[in-house]
């Protein structure tokens, strides 16, 4: 039996390492996955009270907190229990090239779980993710299919310009051992939400880069959506400072936070205080429920194929009114017409739409001749009227201040309480793919989504599943001859008034004499859906012409990859 040592320095410590290449395999069978608590939260909404309260409290759990910033955390040695560590790490980013997890790993979190395991000195880990980080993104180091991913691109040493020794190591450790799942498992994700300032969030234009100074001016993610994502992914929620809001405020908070993810379990903190049982150990995260959709977007869509009458049917769930934070399902088998729906959105709510590179750019000399107007006090919009019928051959309206945006909507009798929306909609002279709509507060990002299943071959979104495969199949045969093109938005707000939103956006649909123009233009050629290039090409042209539009090209499929993420607001 060979032995070998190695002597390392880490922070100053010198560790000895000594262990025989024989019984190596002994000691990984030995090595015990630790549960692991993925802890977010947004800015100043206290989750570092918490993890002082973790630190202090005796749970009678060995406990091992890795942070970004141990200083953030200001707990003094003597008070951090002798069973619990504190521990830092440095970003470390780890790009994987053939993406079938994630761009980007969290390399520092794969270095520094792996030691922790193979310490075996702790019963459990809490990751705090940054202010600013997005949970899903954290999550997904934690992908069972990362074992995989490292050996499709070759092990660590294909994808190794630019990385440490350590993280090279870590690396082919991963790989070697079968993935990360062999030194940790994600148990639970948890958000700390501020409830003196969620409504406030709601309700701001403001980016990251403007109240963080670690955030490159070029991130250009919002408040709200990063809010909204946080909350969305979460298994617990912790509403904390609920001692600076009245009763009223608190109710409302709570009913808001059950529509928006109604499969967490809420948490009432003061000062980061709570049963810290009740955030480990739970068992909670599912990594493909996280990743197939958020808990309220995927219960919201749930629907049993049943048989009634003889007749198989779809039935969704009803739509819940027991709280005035209210939610409801728009679905209509008729697109829209894209001016009218630009009409109705664009001075409502700030739009963020994907451009490319040579459009950012044209974009940016408009809001500087925007700006230039309303420093001279000139009104462009004041000739619009509100007849859209009038304005469908003309230029689309430019885009007023952030300012005015958020006041229209603020005092809009159907949109100034609509927290969330999020779902797929069909533009009509876009007819091949679906348009992704997530708004958050005032924040609307729109951009183009999946191929609709009825122009792509079956192969292509059979799951194996008979369930889900009998539902695509019943929408399918729903929709005749346009297949799945659909609305199907989901909105959440306080006291909506339902039938008026949906009236709203009944409006925006075609009328049925722009419905039978539409079907004219598709069923002309030898195929209405699927149809070869020059034809396609020959349809887009007559519905551009008959259909007046409003918003951003979409970037083609081929180019998403290389633009992802790379979304822009239309004012400043």
């Amino acid at each position: 039996m060979v032995a070998t040592r190695s002597i390392t320095k880490q922070n100053g410590v010198i560790k000895v390492k000594s262990f025989a290449a024989a019984t190596e395999k002994s000691k990984r069978e030995q090595i015990k996955a630790l549960p692991v608590t993925l802890l977010s939260g947004f800015l100043g909404s206290g989750k570092t009270t918490l993890l002082q309260h973790v630190l202090r409290s005796d749970h009678g759990l060995r406990i091992a907190v890795i942070v970004n910033d141990i200083g953030s955390i200001n707990v003094d040695a003597s008070l951090i229990r002798s069973t619990h560590l504190l521990t830092k790490t440095e970003e470390k980013i780890v790009a994987l090239q053939n993406g079938c997890i994630c761009c980007t790993l969290r390399g520092d979190l794969l270095e520094e779980l792996i030691r922790l395991s193979e310490l075996a000195e702790f019963d459990y880990v809490i990751i705090e993710s940054s202010g600013i980080s997005e949970p899903e993104q954290v999550a997904e180091t934690f992908d069972t299919r990362l074992a995989e991913q490292l050996a499709a691109v070759g092990g660590a040493g294909a994808g190794g310009q630019g990385l440490d020794e350590a993280m090279l190591a870590a690396l082919e450790r991963l790989k070697d051992a079968g993935g990360l799942e062999k030194f940790a498992r994600l148990d639970t994700t948890v958000t700390v939400v501020d409830a003196f300032t969620i409504f406030n969030d709601f309700q701001t234009d403001e980016l990251l880069s403007s109240r963080r100074d670690d955030v490159v001016p070029e991130d250009e993610r919002t408040i709200s959506d990063l809010m909204v994502d946080q909350i969305e992914f979460a298994d617990v929620i912790v509403l904390n400072k609920l001692d600076m809001v009245s009763k009223d405020t608190k109710r409302r908070i709570k009913d808001l936070i059950v529509k928006l993810n109604h499969r967490a379990k809420v948490l009432e903190s003061e000062f980061g205080k709570i049963e810290v049982k009740q955030i480990v150990n739970t068992g909670l995260f599912n990594m493909e429920l996280a990743q197939t959709g958020y808990g309220w977007l995927q219960d919201l869509h749930e629907m049993t194929l049943r048989e009634v009458n003889g007749k198989k049917m779809v039935t969704p769930k009803p739509e819940t009114e027991e709280y005035n934070v209210r939610n409801f399902v728009y679905t209509r088998r008729r697109p829209f017409h894209p001016r009218r729906l630009f009409n109705l959105v664009y001075d409502k709510f700030i739009l963020q739409q994907q451009l490319d590179d040579d459009e950012e750019v044209a974009e940016d000399e408009d809001v500087h001749m925007t700006e230039a107007a309303e420093e001279s006090g000139e009104d462009e919009d004041e000739d619009d009227d509100d007849d859209d019928e009038d304005d469908e051959g003309d230029p689309a309206p430019s885009f007023p201040s952030n300012a005015t945006i958020l006041a229209n909507k603020s005092s809009h009798p159907l949109f100034a309480k609509l927290f969330r929306s999020k779902g797929e909609i069909w533009l009509a002279t876009r007819p091949d793919r679906a348009g992704e709509w997530s708004q958050a507060g005032a924040m609307l990002t729109l951009r183009g989504g999946r191929p609709w299943f009825c122009v792509t071959h079956p192969v292509e979104w059979k799951t194996g599943n008979r369930e889900i495969d009998e539902l695509v199949e019943y929408d399918m045969e729903a929709g005749g001859i346009w297949g799945d093109r659909r609305q199907e938005l989901v909105f959440i707000g306080e006291n909506l008034d339902i039938k008026g939103v949906q009236n709203e956006l009944d409006k925006c649909l075609l009328d049925d004499k722009e419905w039978g123009s539409w079907q004219g233009i598709m069923m002309n050629g030898e195929e209405s859906n699927g149809s070869g290039s020059s034809e396609r090409e020959m349809k887009y042209e007559k519905l551009a012409k008959a259909f007046e539009d409003g918003f951003q090209d979409w970037i083609d499929d081929d180019n998403l990859e290389d633009h992802e993420g790379h979304m822009h607001e239309h004012t400043h």
